[in-house]
């Protein structure tokens, strides 16, 4: 490994965190067209993005194996319908799918479990993530690297530019310093944007400040949002849990072992609970449970937290400290949250207080032997819903996802770079007070339409060259229905083409073109748009994506018309049919009306005008209408 020049360091450790000093900045061991900290999924795709235009990428890590929550215990992924998905996400299922057809036949249970290739087992995740990284050699990976330091250092003039950052490296403990000339923030905390200078919140905003229905503390139960709910601001966060994978066969199955600070008092409202009749089942696919199966191939499940159990995998109110933690901080909270869990499970599997019929129902469970074979299979990640998130050019809150006026469609944002399918979705922040002894202060969830993420989410308004695809630019409301590995996923791979376009045109990162941008997204399959009737693969995606950005789609139902109707489960699970009414038809005949509707949101000069107009006389169908005039508009 590189070590850093022994002149430099001991210079380095006279400045603070951030140093604006050019001469120590270019003190570098190697240097990158771009550096991403942070090796989420996120971190991924946009490394990947921009390499695969020739630019050289290092890829910092912290932990000691990429991928994040991917490989770090969340396998069963968030989003509501398949039609959301596209681009690198997309690229990712597929790969999934075709590993378990590949290892164990089409027609195998896996495939099956699989579910199209969105439920992987960690370990597949991780082998996947690897060969995806490997396509480019031009990316370098760091891992067990932990920032330390940013230099910054003017950039024409206006705003600051991160030059270089210092990381310590966790196995030697010596320091690397490597210099860019575009970064991105992939990390869940936002650490380079904060060591950078970038303004940033923790904790909830109140709903004055935004006009927001959900923002502040709240309590919401059964669609309503009830009295005691003051709206207030605070800096809290919403808990945290592991996504324990754990195994019902026994030939891979480990039962839990008496965990290090074992409290038996801790964990006794766990018998109170099961022998009172409140819950069911220890462990349940619904919400009748304490823990939430969510299954995977080869007879595993992703054991996650239940919103409003009487007993919980997250640890309400024992994060707070959690998001602008020091190393030392984090680490005692990530400890105490693993203990929380392991005490849990091994309380129910063995405790004399609990009711013989959970005992063994609860033994039937272990954790999965031939998942995180070096980490006593225990995840690597705890899972956190929210830290920080950045003050950037576009701040995306609630009103951001709602409908637009006269509209079956969320709010149209014209500079979108990713789109978002889910609900907005707090796990709560407090555990439950006197107030409502049942309900979790926090907890609330409401299902939008489909949704676009503006480019601006991305850009802070400090730094030049810094992109942010995980801590992005949201309120604390906005960010619940944005905080999910296919929704940074997207963002990342935004972020990455973006660090091309900015590096290829030699422009910052606030002045690009976002058409530009859109365009080359739409040409890597990425989705800007809900359509859900023209996917990846079709000849009309291209053209319905830009199009469907600029405003065509907005207006293609008549609210007065129709007889709106929730989708349908699909699977059994928490995924749905394709959302109502958000269809193109593009094989339906161009009617005559409608293209000049279309055609009139475009302001088109003179010539391009009259070729659009003529458009009609063909006989076309709405897609083929829209592949010419996309042809029109971009020669």
């Amino acid at each position: 490994m590189r070590r850093c020049v022994l002149g430099f360091i001991l210079l380095a450790f006279l400045f603070g965190i951030v140093v604006p000093n050019k001469t120590l900045a270019q003190q570098s061991d190697s240097s990158y067209d771009l550096i991403v900290v942070g090796a989420t999924f996120s971190g991924i795709a946009a490394a990947i993005n921009a390499a695969k235009f020739g630019h050289s990428v290092a890829l910092v890590e912290e932990y000691p194996h990429i991928g994040g929550l991917m490989t770090g215990g969340l396998s069963y992924t968030d989003f509501l319908s398949f039609e959301v998905l596209g681009g690198t996400f997309k690229n990712y299922i597929q790969r999934v799918e075709q590993y378990y057809i590949h290892k164990y036949g089409a027609n195998a249970q896996q495939v099956q479990d699989a579910h199209k290739g969105i439920h992987a087992e960690p370990h597949v995740t991780l082998r996947i993530f690897r060969e995806m990284l490997e396509e480019y050699p031009n990316i370098t990976v760091l891992l067990q690297h932990r920032l330390d330091k940013v230099f910054l250092e003017d950039s024409m003039g206006k705003l600051k530019k991160i030059a270089s950052v210092t990381m310590i490296n966790l196995i030697d403990d010596s320091l690397l310093n490597i210099s860019g000339q575009r970064f991105i923030d992939a990390t869940y905390e936002g650490d380079l944007a904060a060591l950078a200078g970038v303004g940033f919140t923790v904790g909830r905003e109140s709903r004055e400040q935004y006009g927001e229905i959900f923002a502040g503390k709240i309590f919401f139960q059964d669609g309503k949002i009830l009295l005691g709910s003051t709206g207030e601001k605070d800096k809290k966060v919403q808990g945290y849990n592991f996504r324990i994978i754990m195994s019902n066969d026994p030939d891979n199955r480990k039962l839990i072992e008496k965990p290090v600070n074992y409290k038996r008092g801790n964990f006794s409202p766990l018998s109170e609970v099961l022998t009172s009749g409140k819950v069911s089942r220890v462990f349940s696919e619904d919400r009748d449970g304490i823990f939430r199966i969510q299954m995977l191939p080869n007879q595993k499940s992703d054991m996650n937290d239940i919103k409003n159990s009487p007993v919980r995998m997250a640890l309400l109110g024992k994060n707070y400290e959690y998001p602008e933690g020091s190393p030392e901080v984090r680490k005692r909270i990530i400890r105490e949250h693993k203990e929380h869990n392991l005490g849990m499970l091994y309380f129910v599997q063995n405790d004399p207080s609990m009711p013989e019929k959970f005992k063994k129902e609860a033994r039937k469970w272990g954790l999965a032997k031939d998942e995180f074979t070096d980490n006593d299979n225990f995840p690597y990640r705890l899972y956190i819903r929210e830290a920080r998130r950045i003050i950037g050019k576009h701040i995306l809150k609630e009103q951001d996802v709602r409908l637009q006026s006269n509209s079956i469609r969320s709010v149209l944002q014209e500079d979108a770079i990713a789109i978002g399918d889910y609900a907005l979705n707090c796990h709560g922040e407090s555990p439950p007070g006197s107030l409502y002894a049942h309900l979790t202060e926090g907890d609330f969830s409401f299902r939008p339409a489909p949704f676009q993420i503006p480019y601006g989410v991305l850009v802070p308004r400090e730094i030049d060259n810094l992109l942010v695809s995980v801590a992005v630019s949201a309120t604390h409301v906005g960010f619940t229905g944005i905080r999910l590995e296919p929704t940074w996923t997207a963002l990342g791979q935004a972020a990455g083409l973006a660090a091309h376009q900015s590096l290829e045109k030699n422009v910052v990162f606030a002045e690009l073109n976002v058409n530009n941008l859109q365009q080359l997204l739409h040409a890597e399959k990425a989705k800007t748009i809900y359509i859900s009737d023209v996917e990846t693969d079709s000849r009309f995606f291209k053209s319905a994506q830009y199009f469907g950005t600029k405003g065509f789609f907005h207006n293609l139902v008549n609210l007065d018309t129709i007889d709106f109707k929730p989708a349908k489960r699909t699977f059994g699970l928490q995924y749905f049919e394709a959302h109502p009414y958000h269809e193109m038809e593009p094989e339906k005949l161009m009617d005559k009306g409608l293209a000049s509707q279309w055609i009139d949101l475009l302001n088109l000069k003179a010539d391009k005008l009259q070729k659009a107009n003529k458009l009609y006389e063909n006989k076309l169908t709405r897609g083929e209408f829209l592949v010419e005039l996309f042809d029109i508009i971009n020669p």
